[in-house]
């Protein structure tokens, strides 16, 4: 794929710290590979997006942005009805310089998601704008811990792997069956999985099972529901893997979602 550079577009207003961008999706999108001048902030009001930069594949929740260094190159994808959100920063301010300068994790907090929606309305001054922008700048917090981002390989059999396993978590072919299909050891292909992407096949998978969990619960669907469409056998063990990740179980998260989501 080739690379396009948008370097062509101001976005953020002469004056201001930031400005957001919406996109309703109708139907499955992909914005080809690109990357901005100005530092960006994915997230979703809605639905689940996808983002792929630095090697690695993140899911973009609702409970989640996914902070884009300027200079980044990336691409994003997002679901049918998905609400995706791309808010771009001038990179001159205290804030954002501590901002880490790789692509990471911001915990999507109910007052950062109601002040960046604020932030689009028209009627604001200017004066209360640029307050409230300040106050959104001192709420950028990286949150690895809640980052489901997933080390892309970079070899072609492993990626094709990989890419199989993010299309159909619930894939049940093991380590030794994908071996086969490349036409490797299965020694081999573990060995070079785990060096390329920093984890276990099998870590990897249940990172992969996970990203699709939680774009199940975010539409609702029941944690049996979920379990069973990802791969699972014993619901107890999905629920084990779920509050290792997040710190949450999926009730919870489940419960967090509808939440934020709830009209203020």
């Amino acid at each position: 794929m080739s690379e396009t550079v948008e370097t062509d577009v101001e976005r953020i207003p002469h004056g201001y710290l930031l400005t957001t961008l919406t996109y309703d999706v109708d139907d499955p999108v992909t914005w080809p590979q690109h990357r901005h001048d100005e530092h960006e902030l994915l997230w979703s009001d809605g639905g689940m997006a996808r983002l792929e930069a630095e090697g690695r594949m993140w899911a973009i929740p609702p409970s989640l942005a996914v902070w884009v260094p300027a200079g980044t190159v990336h691409t994003a994808s997002a679901e049918r009805g998905a609400q995706v959100r791309a808010t771009y920063f001038v990179d001159a301010e205290p804030n954002v310089h501590a901002m880490p300068r790789t692509v990471t994790g911001v915990a999507m907090i109910e007052p950062l998601r109601v002040l960046l929606a604020h932030n689009l309305q028209r009627h604001l001054d200017d004066d209360a704008r640029m307050r409230l922008q300040r106050v959104i700048l001192d709420l950028l917090v990286p949150a690895p811990q809640e980052s489901f981002d997933l080390r892309m390989p970079r070899s072609p059999h492993l990626h094709m792997v990989a890419s199989a396993v993010l299309a159909d978590p619930a894939d049940k072919r093991t380590t030794a069956a994908w071996a086969y299909e490349c036409g490797l050891h299965e020694r081999t292909l573990a060995r070079q999985f785990e060096a390329e992407t920093g984890m276990t096949f099998t870590q990897w998978r249940i990172l992969a099972r996970l990203q699709l969990a939680v774009r199940e619960l975010t539409v609702g669907s029941s944690i049996v529901s979920v379990s069973r469409k990802i791969g699972y056998r014993n619901p107890s063990t999905f629920i084990e893997h779920f509050r290792a990740l997040t710190g949450r179980t999926p009730a919870e998260y489940a419960r967090g979602e509808q939440t934020a989501a709830a009209p203020g």
